[in-house]
């Protein structure tokens, strides 16, 4: 993987993970282990995002078998990341934008309105990030994807087509982060 290209795939992963806190009212806890959504999921893998050897992030995908599933009938899954940098809001969507470009057909994205109206949502959901702060996207099948962050419960994208999505940018095989993907998904080629 070159500089360029691992520099763009840092890029995506943190800017797809990070945001505004505009539901500040929002009490919910973040997952844990008591936490009715997480509470049946088991690790599929860890990994951790460097770029030039400065740790970036710590990610963990956990679903209710800990096994991934790629033949489309995963179960629930959320992606857990713990930053090890500060990030702007501003940079995790604009990464997350380049990339949703770039996965554009892998992705079935299909028109620029559909991932500007996320992008739109991603803004008013993510926090900016400093060292320690987690983030947590959990994706219900069908359903809605649920973003969580140290204090509770950030926000949620209603659209069904969000989640595999959003968690196609790490788990897609044209992922930028071939390494990353493949410590999430539990070393399964």
């Amino acid at each position: 993987m070159t500089s360029k290209t691992l520099r763009v795939a840092l890029l995506t992963v943190v800017s797809l993970l990070t945001g505004p806190v505009a539901q500040a009212a929002v009490t919910d806890p973040a997952p844990a282990a008591s936490t009715p959504a997480l509470e049946d999921l088991v690790e599929i893998g860890s990994g951790k995002l460097t770029w030039f050897g400065l740790a970036v992030y710590e990610a963990r995908l956990l679903d209710p078998d800990g096994q991934y599933d790629e033949t489309g009938q995963q179960g629930a899954l959320a992606l857990e990341i713990t930053y090890q940098r500060n990030i702007p809001r501003s940079r995790l969507l604009d990464t997350t934008a380049k990339e949703w470009d770039r996965l554009e057909r892998p992705l079935n994205l299909n028109g620029q309105a559909l991932v500007e109206g996320w992008l739109d949502q991603l803004e008013t959901i993510w926090p900016d990030v400093t060292p320690g702060d987690r983030i947590i996207a959990f994706w219900e099948p069908d359903g809605p994807t649920r973003f969580y962050g140290n204090n509770g419960l950030l926000g949620v994208i209603e659209d069904p087509r969000f989640g595999p999505a959003f968690l196609g940018i790490w788990l897609h095989p044209d992922t930028r982060a071939e390494d990353l993907r493949m410590a999430l998904i539990g070393g399964q080629p």
